[in-house]
């Protein structure tokens, strides 16, 4: 009876300890498995900004009229619309923070509060101006959004394009 339970309890262990291994090997494969996820997600964060490299790159070059492709061509434009809001919301709240205190520059980067004489924004680092300065009567305006410029501007405020003479 003795050697019947031993034979028993050796079958038991011998399937425990076969569990056991089994999950071992699980845990092994979905540790490997979890590990690839990981860099699979890494390399597609990596071509993500790689892509968006190439797309700001496309951009600017289509914007500079180095790059003719009619349907970038189209998003481009579309691309310049978005940036003339996104300029045109930021130039409102300029106006909106400065109105109640008109000795005060608002940087148009980020719109910290500088004092009328700052060459320079204390929030940014970014060269700041009073707004009579950016305002011209040139009747220069992008080519790129229209935006009116400044006889003496190289490159549109609002959209970054290269000013033509």
């Amino acid at each position: 009876m003795s050697t019947n339970l031993q034979s028993k309890l050796g079958e038991g262990l011998s399937k425990f300890q076969g569990g056991i291994e089994q999950g071992k090997l699980k845990l092994q494969t979905v540790q490997e498995i979890n590990k690839i996820k990981k860099e699979m997600h890494d390399v597609s964060v990596k071509k993500s900004k790689m892509l968006m490299e190439v797309g700001q790159s496309a951009y600017k070059k289509i914007r500079n009229s180095e790059l003719q492709d009619q349907e970038l061509m189209e998003l481009t434009a579309k691309l310049t619309e978005l940036d003339h809001s996104i300029y045109e919301a930021a130039r409102k709240i300029a106006e909106l923070k400065s109105s109640p205190d008109q000795n005060v520059i608002v940087c148009p980067s980020c719109s910290t509060p500088n004092e009328p004489d700052a060459k320079f924004c204390g929030g940014c680092g970014s060269k700041v101006e009073k707004a009579n300065e950016l305002e011209s009567d040139s009747g220069k305006v992008c080519g790129g959004c229209s935006e009116p410029l400044a006889l003496e501007a190289n490159y549109c405020h609002c959209c970054g394009t290269k000013v033509t003479a």
